[in-house]
């Protein structure tokens, strides 16, 4: 009976030091749960500025996208207002140009008619002088030979011949 006294107090002190051990083994398993817990804290913790990096990186790229789609839309328009204003300008230019030049041709005309008009004038002046001058001529050749005329008569008339000498 000692011997089974002895046998249970060793087979006692043994489970007590098993106890021991699997106290230790489960104070270790205890911290590492905790640290495990604190990881993984830390790891969602982590895990949600993570996502809320990324919402705040998408929210930007969707912001940058509307700036860029603002942006070319305004390119756009702007491109669009420039050539509207060209084709204004050339439309204007068209239009300025067809209006000089109806008035380019129409004084063209006036002054055509006016040169016409002067031209004749002139015309009818230089005729004018022209009979004046032939009439002037004719009354010269005419008062000549009268006076060559009157010349013989007188000869003839009068001796004019011991005058002379």
């Amino acid at each position: 009976m000692q011997d089974e006294l002895q046998e249970m107090k060793t087979d006692i002190a043994l489970i007590k030091s098993d106890i021991k051990q699997i106290n230790k083994f489960f104070s270790k398993v205890e911290t590492s749960i905790d640290m495990m817990a604190d990881l993984s804290t830390q790891v969602a913790v982590q895990q949600e500025i993570i996502k809320n990096t990324v919402d705040k990186l998408e929210d930007l790229d969707n912001i940058v996208e509307e700036h860029r789609k603002e942006e070319s839309a305004r390119t756009k328009a702007i491109h669009q207002r420039l050539e509207d204003y060209r084709k204004s300008a050339y439309d204007d230019h068209l239009r300025l140009s067809e209006e000089n030049k109806k008035n380019r041709d129409a004084r063209h005309q006036e002054m055509m008619a006016e040169l016409r008009n002067n031209n004749e004038a002139m015309m009818k002046r230089l005729n004018a002088q022209d009979q004046r001058l032939r009439s002037l001529e004719n009354w010269k050749y005419y008062l000549a030979g009268m006076g060559a005329v009157v010349m013989f008569l007188l000869a003839k008339v009068v001796n004019l011949g011991g005058f002379f000498s």
